[in-house]
């Protein structure tokens, strides 16, 4: 049984990003998972935290390997309050945080070495008030998007991953429509010289969004609106945050984004997933994924590319709902093939705590997932991409309250 009490982030979109501080695993660990390279560097981190909100503090431990041994905080800890949060972007070894702080303000390039997460450099970031998403052009090009203060404007950011060097502009979209006071933007994609930006007209709560979808196509590096894609067909604007992704691009440059039903969509809006071909400015009418009704009539909320056209969705358990509306382990995971619109199988893993979680990462070929269990112990498990079977690896152990993000710093 697990000693570990965790606290709710079933609705982390509506809190303030929390500061936290870095860890390695143990020197005396015998699970094989210290850096032996010699150089420093995990392969991979691990984001723990401490307490409930909004008493907490965050950790990283770094990892060698994810299919066996074990990790723990336990008689380990860097503190580095006030450098970053679970809102952070990791790529190629490196992680870039955009901090809208109104009392920091920086846009900070990291790296998770000798157990420190040091900073490679440091610019001023005052430009953007709020970022929901982002995306890479190529991996030294990276796209960050958010609204103004009042919500009025979509803002942009081009930041070069070496230099830390910033672009700033502001999306010319439609007006808001009468009735409506600003824009919410979430799922974004680069493919082929276009960047898809989906978003949606917001009304005063308790008033709910304006119903359908929209997704801006704009033109890089220009950053002009070409067309706004409408459809009926679903709500929303997919995922607004920046650590559990909603769409992805896959290896031929198709784009696939997945809407579904939130806190400002009417309830009874479809979980569907929608194609846009590599280059195109139009849906792909061939294609239309009614994932919510392939999951059995599940809503889902995150959606991750782990190649080959399959994808690993986390979707509400409406059975675990119904026989405990209670409790908050009520999240689950499966495995699809998104580019063929079909359910592989959901995954035998125990359910997952809260929704709005980085679980999932590629390496080598491999699919590993994170979850928060509440009854059993915490481990990452690797996912056979071709039967769905799950295979237990190294287990977290240690006392932590909540595991925030796992990340392929390789």
């Amino acid at each position: 049984m697990k000693r570990f009490i965790k606290p709710s982030f079933y609705f982390l979109f509506l809190s303030t990003l929390i500061m936290g501080i870095t860890i390695s695993c143990s020197s005396n660990d015998d699970s094989g998972n210290n850096d032996n390279s010699g150089d420093g560097k995990a392969d991979y981190a691990l984001w723990l935290q401490l307490g409930s909100w909004p008493n907490t503090t965050q950790y990283i431990v770094g990892v060698d390997d994810l299919t066996k041994g074990t990790v723990s905080l336990v008689g380990n800890g860097a503190e580095v309050t006030s450098k970053a949060d679970y809102g952070i972007i990791a790529k190629n070894g490196f992680y870039y945080y955009p901090s809208t702080s109104s009392n920091f303000g920086k846009m900070t390039k990291f790296e998770f070495k000798n157990n420190q997460l040091a900073v490679v450099k440091e610019v001023p970031f005052t430009y953007q008030k709020s970022i929901t998403n982002y995306a890479w052009v190529d991996d030294n090009t990276l796209l960050l998007f958010g609204t103004n203060g009042d919500g009025n404007k979509v803002l942009y950011t081009v930041v070069n991953a070496t230099t830390l060097e910033i672009k700033n502009g502001e999306l010319a979209l439609p007006a808001i429509p009468t009735g409506y006071t600003s824009y919410s933007q979430g799922n974004i994609e680069y493919s082929n010289g276009k960047i898809y930006i989906a978003f949606s007209n917001m009304a005063v709560w308790p008033a709910l969004a304006e119903s359908g979808m929209n997704i801006a196509v704009v033109n890089y590096p220009s950053f002009a609106v070409e067309k706004i894609i409408k459809s009926s067909d679903a709500d929303g604007k997919g995922g607004s945050n920046m650590w559990m992704p909603t769409s992805c691009t896959d290896e031929s440059g198709d784009v696939y984004m997945m809407f579904f039903a939130d806190w400002m969509t009417p309830t009874t809006s479809p979980t569907k997933v929608f194609r846009i071909k590599k280059g195109a400015s139009a849906l792909d009418t061939t294609y239309n994924f009614d994932l919510g009704t392939a999951l059995g009539g599940e809503t889902a909320s995150g959606l991750w590319y782990v190649g080959n056209g399959k994808a690993i969705v986390k979707y509400l358990d409406s059975k675990i709902v119904a026989a405990n509306p209670s409790t908050l382990f009520n999240t689950k995971f499966a495995l699809i093939n998104v580019a063929t619109g079909t359910v592989i199988k959901k995954l035998d893993l125990p359910a997952d705590k809260g929704s709005q979680l980085q679980n999932v990462i590629t390496s080598d070929g491999k699919v590993f997932i994170q979850v928060n269990a509440e009854t059993t112990k915490d481990y990452i498990w690797e996912v056979n991409t071709t039967t769905g079977a799950v295979t237990s690896g190294v287990e977290i152990v240690g006392g932590y309250d909540y595991i925030l993000r796992l990340d392929n710093l390789k």
